[in-house]
């Protein structure tokens, strides 16, 4: 089979992939030609042309998503959003008005959760798609079981943040937290994305957590296992996700996971770990503090959190779903982008395309 994979990662730089160097469609990549398919790579602005493959999967709604929505070839259009935001209140109009177009010229729309599915089935126009949910892979010999966390007993508790320094991800909400927490703490952050490190370490003195709180910047999958490792509690208190890695990476590692209930985290965790509502620094002191009082049961079942997370996210489920999809729109006669979309004619859907491909600027990522 002949492959196409469009995603934001391909059209980063060498320094951010040195730091970046697995992605959900890496991943996927890697798998697909391990299986001995013929996998070609592009970024969302590289010319590609798509008449030469049998499936084009686009990943992230970006440049190559609303191209490939509008492309007359017979290829097989396969896009997965990862969005964050995409099921929250923070999406911007254009982006919006973007994913309903991409949704409904797709041959096949991936979702990585059920919460993810049912908000696409409610939202978009997906009549005559194929529609499947596929959660990410990780690669689980990045992250081997271990705890080697000293559960409060002979240090201050570990809280761990793993993620972007970026609004969405909330960590000025959870170091308002842990100036509330009575307990013993220290928080470590580890990013490779500094965009609001210098006003964080402002608030982290204001706040008079300057030394309880390490800025650790990038690390390596080794380097952030043993840091999974030796955490007693991983934090994370976006106000959107999709199906955040890291999540699935502490849950290998059987670090116990606290997390905003929001994308399909809830179904992720699969009652292992606490949910919290995002935006609450009080109600996310509660968590925490809970689960450090309650900590021998959460420790109790990190072995169980750990074998939950490797059937559930394995690499192999996540390349033969997509695999059974591929093939499954090969079978079918003719790219849904012939039909009618948002129930005008195909020539007024190229103009709405155009349209929107100008009002895109940066793939995320």
């Amino acid at each position: 089979m002949k492959i196409a994979i469009i995603g934001g990662i391909y059209g980063r730089d060498e320094s951010y992939r040195k730091n970046v160097r697995y992605t959900p469609e890496t991943i996927l990549e890697q798998g697909l030609i391990a299986g001995g398919h013929e996998v070609t790579t592009f970024s969302h602005y590289a010319a590609i042309d798509a008449k030469e493959f049998d499936v084009v999967h686009v990943h992230h709604l970006s440049y190559g998503a609303t191209r490939v929505a509008t492309d007359s070839s017979d290829a097989a259009f396969v896009y997965t959003s990862h969005s964050p935001s995409a099921m929250s209140e923070l999406i911007y109009r254009h982006r919006l008005l973007a994913a309903r177009f991409v949704t409904s010229r797709a041959d096949a729309v991936v979702s990585l959760s059920q919460a993810e599915a049912d908000f696409q089935r409610k939202n978009y126009q997906l009549a005559g798609a194929l529609h499947a949910v596929i959660p990410n892979g990780i690669d689980p010999s990045n992250y081997t079981y271990a705890r080697n966390n000293g559960g409060g007993k002979c240090r201050p508790w570990r809280l761990l943040y793993a993620g972007q320094l970026i609004p969405l991800k909330n960590v000025n909400v959870l170091l308002r937290a842990l100036a509330l927490i009575r307990q013993p703490c220290e928080l470590e952050l580890v990013y490779h994305n500094s965009t609001l490190e210098i006003p964080l370490k402002q608030l982290t003195v204001e706040l008079g957590l300057s030394e309880r709180v390490s800025f650790l910047g990038p690390k390596s999958p080794h380097e952030l296992a043993a840091i999974y490792q030796r955490a007693d509690v991983l934090v994370l208190p976006s106000s959107g996700e999709a199906l955040p890695s890291v999540v699935t990476e502490a849950m290998f590692c059987g670090t116990p996971v606290i997390a905003s209930d929001v994308g399909g985290v809830r179904e992720q965790l699969g009652g292992y770990g606490l949910c919290i509502s995002p935006g609450h620094p009080d109600e996310l002191a509660v968590a925490v503090t809970y689960m450090l009082e309650h900590y021998e049961q959460f420790a109790a079942r990190s072995n169980a959190t750990s074998a939950y997370a490797r059937r559930r996210f394995s690499i192999e489920n996540m390349v033969d779903r997509h695999l059974e999809l591929y093939g499954d729109l090969l079978a079918k006669r003719g790219p849904r982008r012939r039909q009618k979309a948002f129930g005008v004619p195909v020539n007024a859907v190229l103009k709405i395309g155009i349209n929107l491909i100008c009002a895109m600027k940066e793939p995320l990522v």
